[in-house]
């Protein structure tokens, strides 16, 4: 019985300018139990992802070879003749999928897409351009009955999905993939050597190079691809429903770092520039991001303090007015906001704006004036961080020298200051005995906007234990941070890594007391979970943990806002 709620979307076939489907891909979709949704060749970028909105999974099927424009070389004799337009269609549907996390099962040609898609080459033709004993690949028998038998790599995502060490597959190819993209690895070969499958770490993104809509019905290992793919399109619609239908909070980021004069956050921005612009919030259904104003610390006993305390103040004040004009440069797309009540005015519309709120890091650009607090609250910044690395004159910060014991006097002004005001303290950088000091001091609830578990990762900079269990019971909140070196103590991190730095917040604390604050474009990301687009992932993960949607919601977005309404005046 088809599951109505869970959709595949599957790329058509172009020959002779008409859009033409082998009948296997659209059954073996059906009789896995989603609904077929069959995207046609079009040259109208807009259409395609219109309609790749409306699947929770994609299947690129077979066709015929592709233009090696596309890695750089000229086309051989024994290559056929290459269909732009199935080329560009193919190559965008792969791309497309990439930015919404979609999960992906590529066949034959839709695996060549994917290592085209993301850096990687295709062999022309196997019997020209390799070496050695090759078996026959353009097999004569019957498509449904396999030819050769291909070696399934260990730990590989397709190993666990098939059960196999070893697989018969059939196969009708002269081309394969060549260069390996930097993102995928290889997860199965045949004996001669030839690539037969790859994937993508994090991404549940799959390709085969041979044909298993032909043999499902016979062989149930190929089956169990399929059935692999409407699974984490079930997975992938559930998160999407929490990230649609919740406010979904990153509660750090430092895009001001990174960006340059000609920089644009109303455009997709390649992540290696930009890992956090409006278009890749409202894909990865990011309803606040806080965009910070990082200053760095600077010597605390240096005979210039004073004067380098007023630049920082200074520059603070220009990267808030850069700030506050990508936002209204791009008001179509994204708006500003300054309080919790503000968010909830078009929950629940499809086509909300992603919203954008201020924070301000490292309390040296105070320029040692708590007065300066109200300053930056009404510049619409709604939380400071203390201190960054290294002792300033408001406390002292985990890599720094203890000048203080804790909070200084000024530092104990500033914590009540905000109080008065309303405005979120954040304890990230901080030392534990400021930590201590603010929990003591404060009011109201506290935040760590981009910390994480120092039982799992032993960096100072992160928190340990019994102060996360006593940041929880004052009813603030840990915002897991998914800079690497502080989620890994050699540095590996990736996405499943954040997931259990979450798992074991929650565990001390209490999955009301558990948040996320990426530090994208200030170090933070990591495979499957590299730019704001890709949050959705962490909720994919924490939904296949066994979390329900709603704790789920909590932890994406709902802590951080019950903590910050908790402490509006």
């Amino acid at each position: 019985m088809i599951n109505k709620k869970i959709t595949i979307a599957i790329s058509a076939g172009w020959y002779d300018g008409y859009n033409k489907l082998n009948p296997p891909y659209v059954q073996s979709i059906i009789d896995a139990g989603a609904l077929p949704l069959i995207i046609p060749v079009t040259d109208n970028a807009a259409l395609v992802e219109e309609m790749l909105q409306m699947a929770d999974g994609l299947l690129l099927t077979g066709g015929g070879d592709f233009d090696p424009k596309y890695w750089g070389e000229e086309i051989i004799p024994q290559s056929n003749t290459p269909s732009a337009e199935r080329d560009a269609f193919d190559l965008l549907l792969v791309k497309l999928a990439y930015r919404l996390s979609m999960p992906v099962l590529g066949i034959c040609r839709g695996m060549q897409a994917i290592n085209i898609a993301f850096g990687g080459s295709v062999i022309q033709d196997i019997y020209t351009q390799l070496y050695g004993d090759l078996l026959n690949h353009s097999q004569k028998t019957p498509r449904n009955t396999a030819s050769h038998s291909v070696s399934v790599a260990e730990n590989s995502l397709l190993k666990v999905i098939t059960g196999a060490n070893e697989l018969p597959v059939n196969s009708f190819h002269h081309q394969a993939v060549g260069r390996i993209a930097s993102n995928c690895i290889v997860s199965a070969t045949s004996p001669d050597g030839v690539v037969e499958a790859i994937e993508m770490p994090c991404h549940r993104m799959v390709a085969v190079q041979w044909h298993p809509e032909e043999l499902y019905l016979v062989d149930q290992k190929q089956n169990n691809l399929f059935k692999w793919l409407i699974n984490e399109a079930r997975l992938y619609a559930d998160a999407r429903d929490i990230h649609r239908n919740n406010i979904v909070v990153d509660s750090h980021t430092d895009t001001p770092m990174v960006w340059t004069p000609s920089t644009n956050l109303g455009e997709w921005n390649d992540e290696n520039d930009v890992r956090v612009d409006f278009k890749k919030m409202y894909a990865g259904g990011v309803g606040l991001t806080f965009m910070v104003a990082y200053l760095p610390q600077y010597n605390l006993l240096a005979d210039d303090y004073a004067d380098k305390a007023k630049e920082a103040f200074n520059t603070a004040v220009n990267i808030f007015a850069g700030l506050k004009k990508q936002v209204d440069d791009n008001a179509d797309s994204v708006r500003f906001i300054s309080s919790p009540e503000m968010l909830t005015a078009d929950i629940n519309v499809d086509d909300r704006k992603p919203s954008v709120c201020f924070g301000l890091e490292n309390g040296f650009a105070l320029n040692g004036n708590p007065e300066n607090v109200d300053f930056f609250f009404n510049l619409g910044v709604r939380y400071i961080t203390l201190c960054h690395n290294g002792d300033n004159d408001l406390c002292d910060s985990a890599k720094g020298n203890n000048t203080h014991g804790g909070l200084s006097k000024l530092g104990r002004e500033v914590v009540k200051r905000m109080n008065d005001l309303g405005m979120i303290i954040d304890v990230s950088h901080a030392a534990d005995s400021t930590i201590r000091d603010v929990l003591a001091l404060s009011k109201y609830p506290v935040v760590a906007t981009h910390t994480s578990c120092r039982q799992i990762c032993s960096h100072v900079r992160n928190m340990p234990d019994d102060l996360i269990k006593k940041l929880a019971d004052k009813g603030g909140s840990l915002q897991i941070c998914l800079y690497n070196w502080f989620l890994a103590d050699d540095g590996n991190a990736d996405l499943y890594t954040i997931i259990n730095h979450i798992c074991h917040a929650v565990e001390v604390a209490g999955v009301d007391a558990v948040g996320i604050g990426s530090d994208f474009d200030g170090g933070g990301g990591v495979p499957g979970c590299n730019d704001s687009s890709q949050l959705i992932n962490i909720s994919i993960e924490l939904l296949r943990k066994g979390f329900d949607k709603n704790d789920v919601a909590k932890i994406m977005g709902g802590n951080f806002i019950s903590v910050w309404k908790s402490i509006i005046k």
